[in-house]
């Protein structure tokens, strides 16, 4: 188990995602973060299976201690853990600009993670991951809510001004009126 390379931790249990998939609303949305496929190349499956992992962590608290659901969503965990010690690359941190926030329904949700599982079922370890440039950055999952909040501060000074001034010229007004 410490080097993952024991075989593939994807098992028969892929089959539990149809009954997740009815057992959960098909209009609950699920949060994640992930990496679109045309961004990470053929470094998807091991830029998304982390975050993948803490979101099945997330939506698998929702659900009582004995609920099914819960440990049909445990099983993933697990597969998707052994799939991230079998795929370990450090490397791939100068990737983090590239990573969104989202969230997708359901069904739209377990298909996703269908795709990451069979994408993992047929990987090889001789991939090279080179990352396109960072655009902006404030693309981080982070850095937007950053700089929305730096965008406010810089305002709100101009805002303390425009108010008194504002109520100066409205009274300059209302005395020359009069």
């Amino acid at each position: 188990l410490c080097s993952g390379k024991f075989g593939t931790p994807i098992t028969d249990d892929v089959s539990k995602l149809s009954s997740l998939k009815q057992n959960i609303p098909s209009d609950y949305e699920i949060p994640i973060s992930y990496i679109p496929k045309e961004v990470a190349g053929t470094c998807w499956v091991v830029l998304n299976i982390y975050p993948l992992e803490q979101s099945l962590r997330k939506l698998a608290s929702m659900f009582g201690a004995i609920s099914s659901n819960r440990e049909n969503i445990i099983v993933f965990i697990a597969m998707l853990k052994s799939l991230r010690f079998t795929f370990d690359h450090e490397e791939l941190v100068i990737f983090q600009c590239h990573y969104r926030e989202g969230s997708l329904i359901s069904g739209l949700y377990f298909d996703y993670i269908k795709d990451v599982l069979h994408a993992a079922s047929q990987e090889t370890s001789g991939f090279s991951c080179k990352p396109p440039p960072c655009v902006n950055p404030q693309q981080t999952p982070g850095g937007r809510e950053e700089a929305r909040q730096s965008s406010w501060f810089k305002r709100a000074p101009l805002l303390l001004v425009l108010i008194p001034f504002t109520a100066c010229v409205v009274i300059i007004v209302y005395l020359v009126s009069k």
